[in-house]
């Protein structure tokens, strides 16, 4: 696998990226400490934000680590529809769930998803580990959250989700696998975006390489990786293609991937997100080939 012909764009005015997602000709953008949606041009010019949370003051653009709802993961639902997941790595600042429609007007539907979280810290998968959701794809009806070290993707119906976090049914039995991801200087590359292919039965995720000891705190940063995970089989494997990131001058901390287009069987236009933990973003086009 390799990602190349790569173009390079710093975004002003839009802090800590973290999740991006393409809609007819239009970029939806979120990042972690801000309380909005954003809208960008197919140039990646700012059109619009859109306030998902109110933050404590009515002009802050970006909301001190200690309150942050963390919105890590963006994901399309349908033409008109997107999903956003707070990490759930601080409760309850971070058990947020974000139900947007893209109607005219736009509608947001918000839900606290702590007891959501919580069914999911009591699996016996996560014992030794921190609930840190960081990505999120959507396929076939069906919902996969990436947890970030440990590495664990998490998958269920999307529909059966949503009845739970409304009350309406029982908490809905995952799937669940956990990958061993590539390490830089000794350490493991946790997840950090997720998509999925329309024409292939496949996932695509982004991981990223922090010297850090928990889910909270930042870390120097060491670089990034793109992978793809083959779920034809109809069920997720151990098994996946990956590359590293090429970066600049500086090392990339790779937040998310949407896929542009799907050129042909093997070969995918991707845009990449980054965040240097100061507040900016980097958007990056590429190809990515297997």
């Amino acid at each position: 696998m390799k990602i190349d012909s790569l173009n390079f764009l710093k975004i002003n005015n839009l802090p800590s990226g973290s999740g991006i997602v393409k809609s007819g000709e239009i970029y939806y953008v979120i990042g972690d400490d801000s309380p909005y949606l954003f809208a960008l041009d197919r140039n990646f010019n700012l059109i619009s934000k859109t306030k998902l949370l109110e933050a404590d003051q009515p002009n802050e653009e970006r909301i001190p680590k200690a309150e942050k709802p963390d919105f890590e993961s963006l994901e399309m639902i349908s033409e008109n529809e997107l999903i956003v997941f707070g990490s759930g790595s601080k409760s309850p600042q971070r058990d947020v769930f974000i139900h947007i429609f893209l109607n005219d007007p736009l509608h947001i539907k918000k839900y606290n998803i702590s007891k959501f979280y919580d069914h999911l810290r009591a699996l016996p998968e996560f014992t030794d580990s921190e609930l840190n959701i960081e990505a999120t794809a959507f396929r076939d009806n069906d919902l996969f959250l990436f947890n970030r070290k440990k590495n664990l993707i998490i998958r269920f119906k999307f529909e059966e989700f949503l009845h739970f976090i409304k009350g309406k049914s029982a908490f809905p039995k995952p799937e669940i696998k956990t990958l061993t991801l590539p390490k830089i200087n000794g350490i493991e590359a946790g997840f950090s975006g997720a998509t999925a292919l329309k024409n292939e039965a496949k996932l695509i995720f982004t991981a990223s390489v922090e010297d850090t000891k928990n889910a909270y705190d930042d870390g120097e940063i060491l670089g990034s990786f793109i992978g793809m995970i083959d779920i034809s089989a109809d069920h997720i494997p151990e098994v996946f293609q990956y590359c590293e990131v090429p970066g600049t001058a500086e090392k990339l901390k790779v937040e998310s991937v949407s896929a542009e287009e799907e050129i042909s069987t093997g070969t995918t236009k991707v845009v990449l997100i980054t965040d240097d933990d100061k507040g900016n973003s980097i958007i990056i086009t590429g190809l990515l080939s297997s």
